[in-house]
């Protein structure tokens, strides 16, 4: 797959069992019929961004392939959402079951009121960049020319980003 077509996904949980979580999300990316998960990252834990009075989160990222356009792997990513135990609210940065981010398609922009991608925010998130760099460290954004790597040696973010090493019945997710 050339750069262009790499497509990333950022997973968080940080209500409930925020492993088995992380672990729902990506059973049902991997059961949707136009969605496969082609590599993720480890698990790493941090302390919630923006409003800092919620548990920890756990996240991580994985890189996909899917034949939809944008909005509809958006809308499809949302019903996953839903399904794993998220009730949608309009309210931001409030403790999620499950929130899953399109972070990159390549070397896309997009600009609109329901789609942003680049995502916002990718420099400022140690907890997105850290786990990004065990999967793709040479990815370039979009009117970048830094790695994801250079991105996370250089944010801004003082954020303590840990991994979380967890074994269950089928092994590490």
């Amino acid at each position: 797959m050339s750069e262009e077509q790499q497509i990333f996904l950022g997973l968080g949980s940080n209500m409930g069992d925020r492993y088995q979580n992380l672990k729902k999300g990506i059973h049902q990316l991997n059961d949707h019929p136009h969605i496969w998960v082609t590599d993720q990252s480890h698990v790493y834990q941090s302390p919630a961004m923006y409003q800092t009075d919620q548990d920890d989160f756990y996240n991580m990222v994985v890189e996909i392939d899917t034949n939809l356009i944008p909005i509809d792997l958006l809308t499809e990513i949302k019903k996953i959402e839903i399904k794993v135990g998220r009730i949608p609210e309009r309210k931001k940065n409030i403790p999620r079951i499950l929130d899953i981010d399109i972070l990159a398609i390549g070397d896309l922009q997009i600009q609109s009121v329901s789609l942003e991608i680049p995502h916002h925010g990718i420099p400022e998130r140690k907890f997105v960049l850290k786990p990004w760099s065990d999967i793709a460290p040479e990815f370039t954004l979009p009117d970048s020319s830094q790695t994801i790597s250079d991105l996370l040696e250089n944010s801004a973010d003082i954020s303590e980003v840990r991994m979380v090493l967890i074994l269950d019945k089928e092994g590490m997710i």
